[in-house]
């Protein structure tokens, strides 16, 4: 019977371990959606009995899951508030270095209280746009100052979040003053770099934006008797050219955009098709469709820059698929992802978040209501203006003030508090009940709740005794510091594997073992989880707003490790340093 047990116990760990090593391949693949594989996960845990389904259930619902879900219901008003250029950046006219020093400023104090992935989407558009200072000196340091800003407050990052909800569970209940103490060290550190080091890394490159010179509007006139006439565009395949969208049509003084695949060709209509010059013998190709004068590269319509958002409806997909002139009113010209232009036919791409799309727009694309959860404009502070009211907008800033004075008192619980802010946000329709339901993360969700089960994983299964088992070993004769260093780096690693709150889950029951192994307070080991779970600076794919920001950036993976590698000595360094000062 012992033997069967043992037998068993090692099938689980062997299970468990394969499970987990074939979690972060897939994560690590890019194939597929993040929040698909985790749901992958999730079903197989579940199949396989690893995890009992009661208890897989009842983690759905954790206070740290509802909270973060309260908090993008929350952070949507808030986007809602004018003025937000103005704080960031002032009215008067600043040198590069003044306005460097009051963007990181607001990014930090914004970032602990706001999700980050919020706060690098409403900045990036402002931040893109100023006049004395390029994006590729702003957008990566806003994502950086981000991130370091999350760990302010227990509540600043998703990863904070859940190991401040597990550590409850287990009987550890962290306060705001844990956070706060070493998160200042690591934001005075961090600010202090990206001020005084990003502006010689970050040299702005002269390339001229390639995708952008070749785009050309043509213009074409339907011959008399042409084939076209009396057909469908759909049926003329006008609709799925391998180098030219078919813009606008032109019927006397009508100028119909979009123009859908049903509308009838007829006799000296005029057609606009937007697309690489360089492939013009396609139009020249169609019979009945004679060319008129010679291509221009004045729009249209408006042209637009816009970044696809994290969780968008086009992660993942094509641009025939999610029937994008459709959905949003325009025509995607080009798109562009890092620092290149990507090439074929377009409407066979697989998108990505953080993709730069060209769009040509139609007379409607502002109105559109998905238009603020899927794209992030650059151009303009906000294509489709929704503020709220003088009224609503310092009555928002009041329940945001208690809201805050709770969170921080911790009076009440912060889930609590949060879910209490959403539904009043709700309520009072700073957030419509149909924009609420709109943006509401699902795929967050779903990535969450395989977090929680992936540490309860590695619980169960016994691999955390077995790496805190390790660590405990390795460093026996050492200060605790070195213990308290190998948590922090373990989580690290862990997530340029996952996301940082899978990251800081996985590392969580690691950190708890070798506590206790070692008799030492289980709080800093537990903050070196959050802390070393935030900090992916190397790699543009270890954090969702580095991918935002890495296209209209013009970012390439060497300013990453560059810039990167600076800023994660800067906040390793503060962060072990204040623990160890405050905890050890």
């Amino acid at each position: 019977m012992l033997a069967d047990g043992l037998d068993t116990g090692w099938l689980t760990t062997g299970l468990s371990l394969v499970s987990i090593l074939a979690l972060a391949a897939a994560l690590g693949s890019g194939r597929w959606p993040t929040a698909r594989i985790f749901a992958s996960f999730t079903a197989f845990v579940l199949l396989t009995g690893l995890i009992e389904f009661g208890t897989a259930i009842s983690r759905i619902t954790s206070p740290a899951i509802i909270a973060v879900t309260a908090l993008v219901i929350i952070s949507a008003a808030l986007s809602k508030l004018p003025g937000i250029s103005t704080v960031l950046f002032g009215r008067k006219k600043r040198g590069p270095k003044l306005t460097l020093i009051r963007f990181l400023g607001s990014t930090a104090l914004a970032s602990a209280v706001t999700p980050n992935t919020a706060v690098v989407g409403a900045l990036m558009g402002p931040a893109s746009r100023r006049p004395n200072m390029s994006a590729h000196r702003l957008l990566l340091p806003l994502s950086y100052m981000s991130l370091a800003g999350g760990m302010l407050t227990p509540f600043g990052t998703s990863a904070s979040l859940m190991v401040t909800g597990e550590a409850a569970a287990r009987g550890v209940n962290l306060n705001v003053l844990d956070f706060l103490l070493p998160g200042l060290c690591v934001v005075v550190l961090v600010y202090l770099t990206l001020v005084l080091v990003s502006p010689l890394l970050l040299t702005p490159r002269e390339k001229k934006d390639e995708a952008e010179d070749e785009i050309f509007y043509v213009e074409a006139r339907i011959d008399e008797g042409s084939p076209l006439i009396g057909r469908s565009v759909a049926k003329n395949q006008l609709r799925h050219l391998d180098s030219f969208f078919l813009a606008e049509l032109i019927r006397g003084d009508r100028v119909i955009t979009p123009v859908s695949p049903v509308q009838h060709i007829q006799q000296d209509d005029r057609l606009i098709f937007v697309g690489n010059i360089n492939h013009i013998d396609e139009l020249r190709g169609i019979k009945g469709l004679t060319i008129e004068g010679s291509p221009r590269s004045d729009a249209p319509g408006e042209i637009y820059h816009a970044v696809i958002a994290i969780n968008s409806v086009m992660d993942g997909k094509t641009l025939r698929e999610i029937d994008f002139r459709a959905r949003f009113d325009a025509s995607v010209l080009a798109v562009r992802r890092g620092d290149e232009r990507l090439s074929g036919k377009l409407g066979d791409i697989r998108l990505r978040s953080g993709d730069v799309l060209i769009l040509a727009a139609g007379p409607d694309f502002r109105n559109r209501e998905n238009l603020r959860a899927n794209l992030h404009i650059l151009d303009v502070n906000n294509p489709n203006p929704v503020t709220l009211p003088t009224r609503d907008s310092w009555l928002l800033l009041s329940a945001f003030s208690i809201f805050l004075a709770l969170a921080l008192s911790q009076v009440i619980p912060f889930a609590a508090t949060a879910l209490g802010l959403a539904t009043l946000v709700i309520g009072m329709n700073w957030v419509s009940p149909r924009e609420a339901r709109r943006i509401f993360p699902f795929d967050l969700v779903i990535i969450l709740w395989g977090a929680i089960l992936l540490s309860l994983l590695v619980q169960q299964s016994g691999l955390a005794g077995l790496a805190a088992g390790a660590i405990a070993d390795l460093t026996v004769g050492f200060p605790p510091f070195v213990a308290l260093a190998a948590i922090f780096f373990f989580a690290w690693v862990m997530t340029e594997l996952f996301s940082n709150a899978s990251a800081a889950l996985t590392a969580f029951p690691v950190a708890m073992d070798t506590a206790i192994r070692l008799d030492q307070a289980p709080e800093a080991f537990i903050l070196a989880t959050a802390f070393g779970a935030s900090a992916s600076f190397l790699l543009p794919f270890g954090y969702q707003t580095h991918l935002m920001i890495m296209t209209p950036g013009r970012y390439r993976l060497t300013d990453y490790l560059r810039l990167g590698a600076v800023v994660f000595t800067a906040y390793a360094v503060g962060a072990l340093i204040a623990l160890t000062l405050i905890h050890l």
